[in-house]
This record gives C-alpha cells, sequence and structure tokens, in this order.
C-alpha cells in the first residue's frame, strides 16, 4: 500500500471496536490488577503521540529514548508526550508536546484518532495515547534535555514474528528488590516495554497493516 492507503485504512481501523484491554493484557500481564486503581488513586493526565510518516519508499513511526534524571521513566524508550497543562485538551497536550521534546511543527501533524487510555502506577499518569501523521518525513529537532536520542522504526517491523520476548527486571525499594519475567517488545535491538509496548500492541492488532 501507498502512504496514502495506509493513512485511509488507519482512518477506516479507527471506525471499528478498538483491541483495548485484551491487547494490553499481551504486553503487561499483571494490568489486571492495576485496572482496579484508576479511579481510586485519582491519576494525573498526560498524552502521547504515535507518529507516523513516509521515509524511503516506506512507513515510520519514531520513539524517544530518555535521558538519564532522577525519576521513574529514566532511560526508557517512549513516545513523546506529557502532561495535561490547565487550558489545553488532552489532543493539545500531544501535539505539544511532539512539538516540544522532538521539534515537529504542530501544524504539520494531522491527528487520526485515540487509542485505548494506559493507566501508569509508578508515576500515577493516566495517559491517552494518539495517533497521526505527517504527509513526509520531519526535521527532527529534539529537546537534548529532555531526549538522548530519537528512534526510527518501520511500522513492519511491529509484525515481524520474533518481536515480543521477555527479559528479567527488578522492581521494589532497594532492600526488597524482585525480579519477574517482563515481555517486551525488540524495536532496533531496543527494549521496548510497559505502557509504550502496550500501545504499540494495541495499534498493531488493530491496524494489521
Amino acid at each position: 500500500m501507498t502512504f496514502k492507503e495506509t493513512i485511509h485504512e488507519l482512518y477506516e481501523s479507527f471506525n471499528r471496536p478498538l483491541p483495548g484491554f485484551e491487547a494490553h493484557l499481551e504486553l503487561a500481564p499483571y494490568r489486571k490488577k492495576v485496572e482496579l486503581n484508576i479511579k481510586k488513586n485519582n491519576p494525573k493526565i498526560a498524552s502521547t503521540l504515535l507518529l507516523l510518516y513516509p521515509n524511503h519508499n516506506d512507513i515510520y513511526f519514531c520513539l524517544i529514548e530518555r535521558q538519564t534524571y532522577k525519576g521513574t521513566h529514566s532511560n526508557q524508550i517512549s513516545f513523546p508526550g506529557g502532561k495535561n497543562e490547565i487550558g489545553e485538551t488532552i489532543k493539545d497536550t500531544a501535539l505539544r508536546e511532539c512539538n516540544e521534546e522532538i521539534g515537529v511543527q504542530i501544524d504539520e501533524i494531522n491527528i487520526i484518532g485515540e487509542l485505548t487510555q494506559v493507566y501508569v502506577p509508578p508515576s500515577n499518569f493516566l495517559i491517552h495515547p494518539f495517533v497521526g501523521y505527517c504527509d513526509f518525513k520531519p526535521n527532527f529537532k529534539p529537546n537534548t534535555r529532555e531526549v538522548k536520542s530519537i528512534v526510527e522504526i518501520r511500522v513492519n517491523d511491529l509484525y515481524k514474528s520474533e518481536l515480543i520476548k521477555k527479559t528479567k527486571m527488578s522492581f521494589g525499594p532497594k532492600d526488597q528488590r524482585f525480579q519477574v519475567d517482563v515481555p517486551y517488545m525488540d524495536l532496533n535491538n531496543k527494549i521496548v516495554w510497559g505502557a509504550t509496548s502496550v500501545i504499540l500492541n494495541e495499534f498493531r492488532k488493530m491496524s494489521k497493516l
């Protein structure tokens, strides 16, 4: 399919029921317990953007590698995104954060639709994930204070046979650390897990490009 045909198919996909929670569970089986606590915790609202664009006769999207900092998501691979600010819509947040973090101009981005919300317990954020596109490859300008690197990934890589793997990760306070087998996506030799992998899994399930 051409890029234009692909975007048309995505618009059609958003007119159908989303895979939602079932797609989330494949990459985060522990979420059955997590979902029970959302309303009780009064989460902060955030938005992210899965941005598609044509590149070398193929279709790509980008992720970011976050800088090292004292925080929950230090060094993680994620989408451009962040906290909703007073007076802006959740869609506005996704567009603003994409501009601030990777330099894509807001008027170059077309929003296709919103995927299922994802709750992130460690930081108590409820994420609204949007899917959008540019008609051409953006001129990325990463905000080096927040972004260590931009990771460009072919959409077709989401459908490779060995995409989903498992690795052991440590959780808990320093004196009570425990290890868990965690599913992740192997993309460009990067470990993509947690909320980012959950969002990507729903996207690949609903799009089937």
